[in-house]
């Protein structure tokens, strides 16, 4: 049977709602500027995902492309908060405006190509977002190689904790566990890893939900760096190659699943 409408409204409001009470109750208790600035910062890129869910849920009811469109776009500029998020917590700037820049040609490509999409079990396959999905991944990835950077440049190894807990709070979490659920779901429930993993991952994101407050609870004790720190431009093309490497593998893997086709590729 399929749940997929009601499953991205129950998510949506579980992440929307989630925000708003945390909101309230940490606003009250962050006394530093920079903690107010991550809190804010983290809980619209979560905001961007549970309006997501909730476009997609509209895009179901209606079945009308625009209001499709309009949940990629919004779940896009979900990264960029990623980035910017990993800029408060390290003070120390990663170049988070570049994926303002991809962001707009993502937009732009989606205004432009006609998308199909349709219901699937308790997700919504996404037939023809390779652009989209690519840049996604392409931000995530940079993201994470800069996280690793960081990690790196630590001497206190608490703080060292804490940014590995900011990973799995903020995302990592629901990657590997939909990451999981897709390799089991391809070889015993005819899943498509490039169609439908997408969606299972927003859907699975409600986890961060429920794990966000730990992160904020480190924070009280979280050693951040007086100085900010500048990442260099050559430093940030290094780590782009890097993770459009990476990106570039994971293409390659991807026909191993027989979904890497010229329709999903260009609509």
């Amino acid at each position: 049977m399929c749940y997929s409408k009601e499953v991205q409204l129950i998510s949506a409001l579980i992440i929307l709602v989630s925000c708003l009470v945390y909101y309230l109750f940490y606003i009250k208790k962050f006394k530093d500027k920079w903690k107010v600035c991550f809190l804010r910062t983290v809980l619209i890129g979560f905001m961007c995902i549970g309006l997501h869910q909730f476009f997609e849920f509209l895009a179901l009811v209606t079945n009308n492309q625009i209001v499709y469109k309009m949940g990629l776009i919004i779940s896009i500029c979900a990264v960029y908060f990623l980035l910017k998020s990993l800029e408060v917590l390290s003070n120390k700037k990663i170049g988070s405006w570049i994926a303002l820049i991809f962001i707009l040609f993502v937009i732009l490509q989606i205004l432009i190509v006609p998308m199909d999409f349709s219901a699937s079990s308790f997700y919504l396959k996404h037939n023809s977002v390779f652009f989209w999905a690519a840049i996604w991944l392409l931000l995530f990835i940079y993201w994470h190689v800069c996280a690793i950077k960081i990690y790196f440049e630590m001497k206190d190894n608490k703080s060292k904790r804490t940014l590995v807990l900011y990973l799995l709070t903020i995302a990592d979490a629901s990657f590997i566990l939909s990451a999981i659920y897709v390799l089991f779901g391809y070889f015993f429930f005819s899943v498509n890893v490039c169609t439908d993993s997408p969606s299972i991952w927003c859907t699975f994101y409600v986890l961060q939900s429920f794990l966000v407050p730990f992160l904020f609870f480190k924070l009280f004790k979280f050693k951040r760096q007086k100085d900010t720190k500048f990442m260099e431009p050559k430093e940030i093309l290094i780590y782009l190659i890097i993770a459009l490497f990476i990106l570039g593998v994971l293409m390659l893997i991807l026909p191993l699943f027989n979904c890497l086709t010229w329709k999903f590729v260009f609509g």
